[in-house]
């Protein structure tokens, strides 16, 4: 399926496309694809090097998207095997994959990135119609050649994994095409996140949200495409003026709106974020190496921009980098105010929340700090807090 069939059957603009971007199964994008004969795997973290994926046996082959549980209501079959003092993110993604949800891929790769999403391995591996699985083992320090070597060796190990079972390589010509490719996602993806920065900010935080879930579930040439042509339509707009105040918004993971339409129902406006599938997300490209016609150097270019990107919390000699990136995004936004929300029992963001909230409120950035429930539960309470949280920054305005 070329870029071209796509934008010839559409029936919506590409802005209200990506905005309602069916899920899952129900995706149009995936369900082509799969007609077309290629592959789709899952990937559960930003550190899956997606590249690599894309790349693997030449173009269209496999399509990499990132699993979440968006529309989840309850847990009760996976609560059957994963304990309730999980957060609520992996037991509900396992919830989606034991009710089928799921079962169009044709692999999933996880990584050891995050305690209570890597539990969800072996139920999905004895539970699920499974496909082919995979494990990154991902170090806790990025700096050192040792743990340099780790990752790498990690990563080449699965797609070592996926050439045994499908029987087919990636080549220097594919993992270079992935790579342009990815880099022209992530600058355009920047440049979208640009326009909720203005003083009128042109798009809201949710719209963003939105964008950011499609363009992590279908194939990226098309996305790039679609997404110049929305963030042209995004550009006519005349922009939002009548807000009460500029929120970041940052933590635990997120792949739903509902949160960020919970803030922005009290009259403030979502203007950046710290999140792992949003701002920070598409921070840094992958730098070509001089032969980009040696497989391994490209291998090596991509391994190194995904261990060195902007670190989860999960890296324990990552915290000046994040307070910095966060920092920087406060001021690029003139941000009012920051949300910080935690899952419960999200173990990294319990403690870097804290950290980040601490070094904000130095600064003399007003910070909240909310826990809450993957699923979209007990909105009324949040509500309440994020009201009072605006209506104490916006006092005097």
């Amino acid at each position: 399926m070329s870029v071209q069939d796509v934008l010839t059957v559409e029936k919506s603009g590409p802005l209200e496309e990506l905005l309602n971007l069916p899920l899952r199964g129900d995706n149009p994008y995936i369900s082509q694809w799969k007609k077309d004969g290629g592959l789709v795997y899952g990937f559960l973290c930003a550190y899956v090097p997606e590249e690599i994926l894309y790349a693997h046996g030449g173009n269209w082959n496999i399509l990499p998207v990132r699993v979440g549980a968006k529309g989840c209501t309850t847990t009760e079959d996976a609560d059957i095997y994963m304990g309730k003092f999980l957060c609520s993110f992996p037991r509900c993604l396992l919830q989606v994959g034991l009710e089928g949800q799921y079962d169009f891929l044709d692999g999933l790769v996880f990584t050891s990135c995050c305690e209570h999403a890597r539990r969800v391995y072996e139920p999905w591996r004895d539970h699920v119609k499974a496909g082919h699985l995979s494990m990154i083992s991902v170090p806790h320090d990025p700096t050192g050649p040792n743990r340099y070597q780790w990752y790498f060796d990690e990563v080449v190990n699965v797609t070592s994994d996926i050439d045994r079972v499908y029987g087919n390589k990636t080549t220097a010509e594919s993992l270079r095409h992935a790579i342009t490719v990815y880099n022209e996602y992530r600058t355009l993806m920047q440049e979208l996140y640009s326009l909720r920065a203005l003083e009128y900010p042109l798009l809201t935080g949710s719209e963003a949200m939105k964008i950011s879930m499609a363009g992590a579930n279908m194939p990226k040439e098309i996305f790039n495409e679609k997404l110049k042509a929305a963030i042209a339509e995004i550009k006519k707009r005349p922009g939002i003026k009548d807000y009460k105040a500029r929120i970041m918004l940052g933590g635990s993971f997120i792949d739903d709106t509902y949160l960020i339409d919970i803030i922005e129902s009290t009259g403030a406006i979502v203007v950046a974020d710290t999140l792992c599938t949003g701002r920070k997300y598409v921070e840094g490209l992958v730098e070509m190496p001089e032969n980009d016609n040696d497989l391994d150097a490209l291998t090596h270019a991509v391994v190194k921009r995904h261990l060195n990107k902007i670190a989860c919390p999960r890296m324990i000699e990552g915290y000046p980098e994040r307070i910095s990136f966060a920092k920087r995004m406060v001021q690029e936004a003139k941000v009012d105010g920051v949300i910080y929300e935690k899952m419960s029992f999200c173990d990294n963001h319990g403690v870097e929340n804290v950290m980040e909230a601490r070094d904000m409120e130095k600064d003399g950035i007003p910070v909240m700090q909310m826990e809450r429930e993957y699923l979209s539960a007990d909105t009324g309470r949040y509500k309440t807090r994020v009201q009072a949280f605006v209506e104490k920054i916006t006092k005097g305005k």
